[in-house]
């Protein structure tokens, strides 16, 4: 039988939408010209965008975009702080037209963390199909391609959920972008928390690279992230083998004991601290921690094999102003790049003097640390859902 695409429109065509063009691929099964239409918020890059794609892409008039084309799927991602604007000048009138032509509505995927799907219920009304995706944002981890390991958070609202044909295509969609763990409405703000300061993972080692620079150790960032990809399967047997011939591979890395013990502690501290903060606002760990693991792994799988140019460049990207990713950031530089830098100098003389250690506990203060860190992602999700 021959396979018709469906027509996608993207509403706000950044660097997000831009990594999931391997989603688009998957539903319209490489046939873009003609199924794919894309409008950026600004005529800034437009020309470079254009010679770049082989589709559709404007600026400025996202409402003339759906008038024109009649998408069955429309990809929603603007900035989270005009979401709801955007909602009510250009969505909203949309489906108010197919509902007075009794034309079908399309799937709605929405990629803001704000508004709520509630919000898009109550604005567009009833009978839409709508979801929320915070995907997983790593596609490509050097030549290899990694995205199909991490996993995605979604949400739906009870009343807007799609029928069977709108959620085949949202799983099709869905499917380059690794596993999709499925949480309620009001879990969303706090499973998104912990998913951005799993990002915090790049940070950690940077961190980590630059204070046993510091003290004189030799340790690359793929030797930190495989050593600690090796400690995170060490807390369940769900993430692929350390050997999977199409990732790239960890172990236990023969450097500096120093080194090694100090990127096992780290990861192990950053995992527990997450966990503990989703204990504390009632997630499921049985399926939550699964979920951190898979995300960690692959932002790892990044470390190890793009420079630290690009993957500042892929934070800077994620990392909307005013938004989540933003806000770990600067708690992370605020709370722990220093006091970990402080810790590691502290190991260091200490086994220089060749001296009987204390008792460590900056492993402890570090789960600590983690956990108010997402707390703080949490919060600032919080105030964009008011």
């Amino acid at each position: 039988m021959e396979y018709n695409p469906p027509k996608i429109g993207i509403i706000g065509f950044g660097s997000l939408m831009e990594s999931l063009l391997p989603c688009c691929d998957c539903l319209l099964k490489g046939e873009r010209p003609g199924n794919l239409y894309a409008v950026k918020g600004s005529p800034q890059g437009l020309d470079e965008k254009q010679a770049q794609y082989d589709f559709s892409v404007t600026a400025g008039n996202p409402l003339e975009m759906l008038r024109k084309n009649s998408p069955q799927v429309i990809l929603f991602s603007p900035p989270p702080t005009l979401a709801e604007e955007l909602t009510e000048t250009v969505l909203k009138p949309y489906y108010n037209e197919l509902r007075l032509a009794g034309q079908p509505f399309p799937l709605l995927i929405c990629f803001p963390p704000q508004p709520l799907p509630r919000y898009y219920r109550k604005t567009l009304g009833a009978g839409i199909a709508q979801v929320s995706l915070m995907p997983c944002v790593v596609q490509r981890a050097g030549r290899y391609h990694v995205g199909k390991y991490g996993c995605s958070l979604a949400a739906m609202d009870g009343k807007a959920m799609p029928g069977q044909e709108l959620l085949r295509q949202f799983l099709e969609f869905t499917r380059p972008v690794g596993s999709v763990l499925n949480v309620s409405q009001d879990d969303l703000t706090a499973a998104l928390a912990g998913m951005v300061t799993a990002h915090n993972v790049y940070e950690l080692c940077f961190t980590l690279q630059k204070a046993f620079q510091l003290c004189g150790l030799e340790a690359g960032l793929p030797q930190i992230a495989s050593e600690m990809r090796f400690a995170l399967r060490q807390f369940g047997p769900e993430l692929p083998p350390p050997d999977s011939p199409d990732l790239p591979s960890c172990c236990r890395e023969a450097f500096d004991p120093l080194c090694q013990q100090t990127a096992d502690l780290a990861v192990r501290a950053w995992y527990e601290g997450l966990c503990q903060f989703a204990a504390a606002q009632k997630l499921d760990l049985r399926e939550y921690g699964k979920f951190l693991r898979s995300t960690l792994d692959v932002l790892l799988m990044s470390v190890q094999e793009e420079t630290p140019e690009r993957l500042e460049k892929m934070s800077a990207g994620c990392a909307t102003k005013g938004g989540l990713l933003e806000q770990a950031l600067e708690t992370f530089r605020q709370e722990v790049e220093h006091p970990l830098s402080r810790w590691i100098a502290e190991e260091a003389a200490s086994a220089e003097r060749d001296s009987v250690a204390e008792e460590r506990t900056w492993p402890v203060e570090l789960v600590s640390r983690a956990a108010r860190v997402a707390q703080q992602v949490y919060e600032r999700g919080r105030r964009l859902n008011r």
